[in-house]
């Protein structure tokens, strides 16, 4: 597959993951990965079912979530892009209560594939940034 093929396939996927934050459904997102997909996101299990465990949360602590997708660089057969997501803090989140507070939090995610689907997802987000602008811990400065 092109590496345009490639970015299509994670444009694929991030519209699946965006499908699934507002509305829960799942076929989006689950025609773009293998089933034996790999996941190395911090605080997620690396497996479909824990993504499948931790994208509810978000859905529920943030029910205005928008997510943006940024850049994207595609090289053989792995891409990789930076999404930016917004929301308002309205449900429990890892037992942190509603705050009310608006967050801005960006992601830097790298996927390989293969056969025309995800078979790794690598990814990190700024977990601290959140927790700061959530008013959970104390900002620098």
């Amino acid at each position: 597959m092109s590496t345009e093929d490639n970015k299509d396939i994670v444009r694929r996927f991030t519209e699946g993951m965006i499908e699934y934050i507002r509305t829960g459904n799942l076929d989006p997102l689950l025609d773009t990965l293998h089933p034996d997909a790999a996941f190395d996101m911090p605080g997620m299990p690396p497996t479909l079912d824990g993504m499948k465990q931790v994208i509810p949360a978000f859905r529920t602590a943030f029910p205005d979530l928008h997510v943006t997708v940024g850049e994207m660089i595609a090289d053989e057969d792995k891409v990789a892009y930076r999404i930016t997501w917004t929301g308002t803090h309205k449900g429990e989140l890892m037992g942190i209560p509603a705050t009310g507070k608006r967050v801005t939090v960006t992601e830097t995610h790298i996927d390989q594939i293969a056969n025309g689907k995800i078979v790794q997802h690598v990814g990190d987000w700024d977990q601290m940034g959140m927790m700061q602008q959530l008013g959970v811990i104390p900002s620098m400065g």
